[in-house]
C-alpha cells in the first residue's frame, strides 16, 4: 500500500489548497470523516494494521485536504494510536532499552523539525514529489524484508 500510495502522489499530486478545501461545509465534511474514520479503524482493527497511509490516502483524496495538512493531521493521529500501543505495551512488562528510546526520541524532533522547514517553503508539486518518493523508498524496503523472511 505505501508503495502504491507514493507512485500516486509522484505521477498525480494533490493540488488541492486550502481554499478549494473550505468550499466543501462542514457537515459533508464531518459526515465523510465520519465514515471514512469507521471504516479505517475497522480495517485496522481486523488485520492489525496501522492506519496511517490509509488516512493520508483518505485526507487528500476524499476529504480534499492540501497535502501538508494531511500529512499534519495523519501523524497527529498516528501520535496518539502509537502513544496508546506503546503505554500497553509498556502495562504488560515490554519496557524499551531507555537509551535507545531517547535517542529515537530526540532524533525523530530533530528531523521532524528539519522536515516541517522544507515542508513549509517548498511547491505542493514539490512537495508530493519528495513524499511519493520516500513512501515508494519505504515500501520497497517494506517489501524487501518481507521477500527475505
Amino acid at each position: 500500500m505505501t508503495f502504491l500510495l507514493g507512485i500516486k502522489f509522484i505521477v498525480r499530486p494533490v493540488m488541492t489548497t486550502k481554499e478549494s478545501m473550505e468550499k466543501t461545509s462542514a457537515r459533508k465534511r464531518a459526515i465523510q470523516s465520519l465514515v471514512c474514520g469507521v471504516l479505517i479503524g475497522m480495517i485496522c482493527g481486523f488485520i492489525g494494521a496501522g492506519g496511517g497511509m490509509m488516512m493520508l490516502l483518505i485526507l487528500t483524496s476524499v476529504l480534499g485536504y492540501e497535502l501538508k495538512t494531511a500529512v499534519g493531521t495523519s501523524v497527529f493521529i498516528m501520535a496518539f494510536t502509537a502513544l496508546t500501543g506503546a503505554l500497553s505495551h509498556f502495562a504488560i512488562g515490554g519496557m524499551p532499552d531507555i537509551l535507545i528510546w531517547v535517542l529515537c526520541v530526540i532524533f525523530t524532533l530533530i528531523w521532524a523539525r528539519i522536515a516541517a522547514l522544507f515542508a513549509n517553503k517548498a511547491q505542493p508539486k514539490t512537495l508530493n514529489r519528495a513524499t511519493g518518493i520516500v513512501l515508494v523508498v519505504l515500501g520497497a524496503v517494506i517489501m524487501g524484508f518481507q521477500l527475505l523472511r
